[in-house]
């Protein structure tokens, strides 16, 4: 709370923060179309009502395709990554996405520590892949479906409430109601003890972890990826972008660490074993409404903030009729339908080289965690032991991502977009590669690796996964979608953040689903999965590198126009 009321004060009193010499000018370029089309027309911008010189905008266009990997000149040097580059007007609106970042993280970090809890603990590492294979991916595909009716009948602001609410009310009916009455609600199947089954009758028997477990996957997918940056990249132009979208992630980064000491604080103070843990679901849950109200109040305060900002720029400069460069999409007064949209954004070049890096990421995140959480379980077989060690593993995450996140604005300056984009995937094979080794010789011969020890470097390689996604992919990816049109940012990016994510976990899932049913147990798997591993890298790099060359001759042809 102390430093939710710090970011607060700070943004009150900004003049005091920073240091003289800032600009004015806070205009948000709006480019609503696709990039093909945007370097096809006289290149002019909507500055939600001002128009902007032609030289400021192709400027502004050109050192974004440098960060991309392009061969544009401009230094990224002249912008800075430090917080000393925020200008004193920019201070409220970066204090508030950066508190909303953070509360998104916190929320995500406690939901995916006991959803594994609850599932791994009483189904099984096994388990999971049929949950995510037969639960997550259908309920993906309807919350897209879902998503996409309301936002035809919904501004974005009432589909933003009307997104967040569903989830912050099923935990709190999970943590009071459901979980307090488990024992009676379950089904019950005569002569079957806990963990005994298999891992399909053990889904359908603890039905309110299985549920607990989807909604959260779909929190994964809708929190930061979808309702955070959507709200990003409304409100930010791409110079801004440039030196807010690194720096996000250092607030949002105190998030894993703060969660996972609030939770080793709460099951320190559990009584009994059962007992304890529905008393530490209620605490952690009435944190999450906590959290749930303070994002309401912050999207008010941001929007407000921008539209203030926007009355104070028209009463500077005389208003213009804009020029919008515009798709068949954005031109029509009627909003066009999900399967129009997709249709249209099918064709984007660049929307599907951004799907194939999530799937790419998805993908080898789920094959590697099902078989670290094999092992956790095998280790730490109660729901408070496993908790604690997830709440230990969160503060790792936090941790570790603080320190990456303070260099990876240089990294991204000095490599540019497409070399900073293939770090990822190849860090993640380079850690990936010695864990497959250790789990397959402590499956077979334990004597010569003990699985405390494959535990261990499970660990490391997860905590590798989960600060290269929040310090380099994420940031990365969504930089992409900025010069895209107003579909590609809203139903393209929330079927790739959606339900792309989804599709990646399934697909790995279903392959983990043959395997464990041809040999029996995941941890048995290893050699195969290690192989299909590879394999996604490999695909995962050539689609970075695709993206990289479309912008990269786009920016020839627009400086040669």
């Amino acid at each position: 709370m102390k430093l939710l009321l710090f970011l607060l004060v700070a943004a009150k009193f900004e003049p005091l923060v920073l240091a003289k010499g800032t600009s004015r000018r806070s205009n948000r370029a709006t480019i609503t179309s696709s990039l093909p089309q945007t370097l096809k027309s006289p290149l002019s911008t909507s500055l939600t009502g001002c128009d902007r010189p032609i030289g400021d905008a192709k400027r502004e266009f050109t050192n974004l395709a440098a960060l991309r990997g392009g061969k544009a000149v401009t230094s990224l040097k002249d912008n800075g990554f430090s917080f000393a580059s925020i200008q004193r007007t920019e201070v409220p609106r970066f204090v508030y996405m950066s508190l909303m970042m953070f509360l998104f993280i916190y929320v995500y970090t406690t939901v995916r520590d006991t959803k594994d809890t609850l599932v791994v603990s009483n189904c099984g590492a096994e388990s999971i892949p049929f949950l995510k294979m037969y639960g997550v991916m259908p309920s993906a595909f309807l919350f897209i479906v879902v998503y996409s009716k309301l936002s035809l009948v919904f501004d974005k602001h009432v589909l933003f409430y009307a997104t967040l609410l569903p989830f912050f009310t099923f935990y709190t009916i999970f943590a009071f109601f459901l979980y307090p009455n488990k024992d009676t609600i379950h089904f019950q199947f005569n002569g079957i003890l806990d963990g005994s089954t298999g891992p399909v009758t053990n889904l359908i028997r603890f039905w309110t972890f299985s549920t607990y477990f989807i909604v959260s996957e779909l929190w994964a997918s809708a929190g930061v990826p979808l309702l955070f940056w959507q709200v990003a990249n409304d409100i930010t132009t791409v110079s801004q972008a440039k030196r807010f979208y690194p720096l996000f992630a250092v607030t949002g980064n105190l998030a894993p660490i703060v969660s996972g000491r609030i939770m080793s604080i709460l099951i320190n103070k559990q009584k009994a074993s059962e007992l304890g843990f529905g008393w530490t679901l209620k605490r952690i849950a009435m944190i999450k409404i906590g959290c749930g109200v303070i994002i309401s109040l912050l999207y008010k305060l941001i929007y407000t903030e921008a539209g203030n900002k926007f009355n104070a720029t028209l009463s500077d400069k005389p208003q213009k009729r804009s020029q919008m460069i515009t798709t068949n999409t954005d031109s029509g007064k009627r909003k066009a339908s999900l399967t129009e949209s997709m249709r249209v954004l099918a064709q984007s070049k660049e929307l599907k080289s951004i799907a194939f890096m999530v799937l790419g990421y998805n993908i080898c995140i789920e094959l590697t965690e099902v078989l670290w959480k094999g092992l956790l379980r095998k280790v730490y077989s109660t729901e408070s032991e496993y908790m604690k060690y997830m709440s230990s593993f969160s503060q790792k995450v936090g941790c570790t991502a603080l320190v990456l996140q303070l260099v990876a604005p240089s990294i991204i300056n000095r490599l540019g977009w497409t070399i900073s984009s293939q770090l990822t995937p190849l860090v993640m094979l380079s850690i990936a590669l010695p864990f497959f080794f250790c789990v397959v010789i402590s499956n077979g011969s334990p004597e010569l690796i003990p699985t405390v020890v494959a535990l261990h470097v499970g660990t490391l390689q997860n905590i590798v996964n989960k600060v290269a996604k929040y310090s380099m992919f994420d940031p990365l990816k969504e930089m992409a979608y900025i010069p895209l049109g107003s579909d590609a940012k809203t139903k393209g990016k929330a079927s790739i953040d959606v339900l792309g994510a989804r599709l990646g976990r399934s697909t790995a899932a279903c392959l983990q689903q043959i395997l464990v049913m041809i040999s029996g147990g995941i941890l048995d798997c290893a050699t195969s999965i290690a192989a299909f591993y590879v394999g996604t890298i490999a695909l995962w790099v050539s689609s970075v590198k695709t993206l990289g060359k479309l912008f990269d001759e786009k920016t020839i042809d627009n400086d040669g126009s």
